[in-house]
């Protein structure tokens, strides 16, 4: 059985102004317009900043939800 580990934990709420983790998930989850369908994971959110317009992202992001970062 493998370890259970935060960083792909279903978050039951946004974790507003939090960091959150590219395999991490919660109900407010919206995918940007280039994401692949099913792929449901804050790496994929709207809401979610992992600096991906810059030269290097980052590990761990942050939730700005309810605002959107991104289309």
């Amino acid at each position: 059985m493998e370890a259970y580990r935060r960083e792909e934990a279903f978050l039951t709420a946004p974790n507003a102004d939090g960091n959150v983790w590219p395999k991490q998930v919660c109900p407010a989850y919206e995918p940007r317009g280039d994401t692949l369908h099913g792929l449901k994971q804050c790496w994929f959110c709207k809401y979610a900043d992992f600096h991906l317009d810059k030269p290097r992202c980052l590990e761990v992001g942050v939730c700005y939800w309810p605002k959107k970062i991104t289309k």
